[in-house]
């Protein structure tokens, strides 16, 4: 079994992980608009986005919340069940 699983889009992961449909504009909004990777660790609930060429994973979308870069050492949590926003919240 492969370490991670690489996907060509968002939309792609997004699908193979299970997130609501619903949930998914949301998401896309809370990712960062540029060119990126996107993979999904084996046995994992999420799905990483680092931008190309950088060395920090910048988001990381799970079913139900999207954890976003906002400083060394610190993400901020928000919610998206039912394509609703609820936070950020400090993580």
């Amino acid at each position: 079994m492969p370490d991670r699983t690489y996907y060509d889009t968002l939309d792609d992961a997004m699908a193979a992980l299970g997130v609501p449909v619903e949930s998914r504009p949301l998401a896309r909004d809370l990712t960062p608009r540029v060119p990126s990777e996107f993979w999904i660790p084996a046995k994992s609930t999420y799905i990483a986005v680092r931008p190309q060429g950088e060395r920090v994973v910048k988001t990381y979308v799970n079913r139900g919340f999207v954890d976003r870069w906002v400083a060394p050492r610190r993400y901020e949590r928000t919610h998206i069940v039912g394509g609703v926003a609820d936070g950020p919240y400090e993580r």
